[in-house]
C-alpha cells in the first residue's frame, strides 16, 4: 500500500522538503510518516492537511490508493540502478559508469528514475574518491590502509545489497554518508 501522504503530497508537486517549508513540520517527520515508522501527531496531520489544502480525515480514512500504470513501471526499473552499481565494485570506475550510462537514458522517463539514479551515483562518487586516500595509506602503510580499504569496499557492496532489497520491496532508497555532487 502507497503512503496516502506521499500520494497527495507528489499530487500537489511538492518534495518533501518543501512540504516542510510549507507546513512548518519536519521534512525527517514527513518521511518518517510516509514510510510507516512513525505515527503522526493529529496536530502534526492537521499542519500537514493545511499545507496539502485537504481534509485531515483524508490522510487519516485507511484506503488502499491505486497506483498508477507509470508508478508500477517504475518499480519495476529500479532496481537496476543498484545492481549496476554492485556490478560494478568488481570492475573500477564502472560502479560510476554503469548507473551513470543507465541515468542518462532513463532520467527524463520518470522523476523517480532521476532520483534514484543521482543518489546511487553520488553514493558511488563519494566512496570511489574516499578509495584515493586508501590507496595512498595502503602503499605507505599496508596494516592501516588495507583493512580500511577492505572496509569501505565491504561497506559499498553491503549498501547496495541493501538499496536493491529496498528498492524491490519499494521502500526508499538509503545511502548515508554520501555528498550530494548531482541534485
Amino acid at each position: 500500500m502507497n503512503s496516502k501522504l506521499a500520494e497527495y503530497r507528489r499530487n500537489k508537486g511538492l518534495s518533501q522538503q518543501q512540504l516542510a517549508d510549507v507546513s512548518g513540520v519536519s521534512a525527517r517527520t514527513i518521511q518518517r510518516i510516509e514510510s510507516g515508522k512513525a505515527e503522526a501527531h493529529p496536530a502534526t496531520l492537521k499542519m500537514i492537511a493545511d499545507a496539502l489544502e485537504i481534509e485531515t480525515e483524508e490522510l487519516t480514512i485507511s484506503r488502499q490508493l491505486p497506483e498508477s500504470a507509470e508508478i508500477k513501471d517504475v518499480d519495476k526499473l529500479t532496481p537496476i540502478f543498484h545492481l549496476l552499481a554492485l556490478i560494478g565494485l568488481f570492475f573500477p570506475v564502472f560502479n560510476i559508469i554503469l548507473p551513470l550510462v543507465f541515468w542518462f537514458l532513463k532520467k527524463d522517463e520518470s522523476r523517480t528514475y532521476d532520483l534514484e539514479g543521482k543518489s546511487v551515483i553520488n553514493f558511488q562518487i563519494t566512496l570511489s574518491l574516499l578509495f584515493i586516500p586508501l590507496i595512498i595509506l595502503m602503499v605507505f602503510v599496508f596494516s592501516v590502509g588495507f583493512p580500511l580499504l577492505l572496509i569501505v569496499y565491504l561497506y559499498a557492496f553491503v549498501m547496495c545489497v541493501i538499496n536493491i532489497f529496498r528498492s524491490i520491496n519499494k521502500r526508499s532508497r538509503l545511502y548515508p554518508l554520501n555528498y550530494q555532487f548531482l541534485k
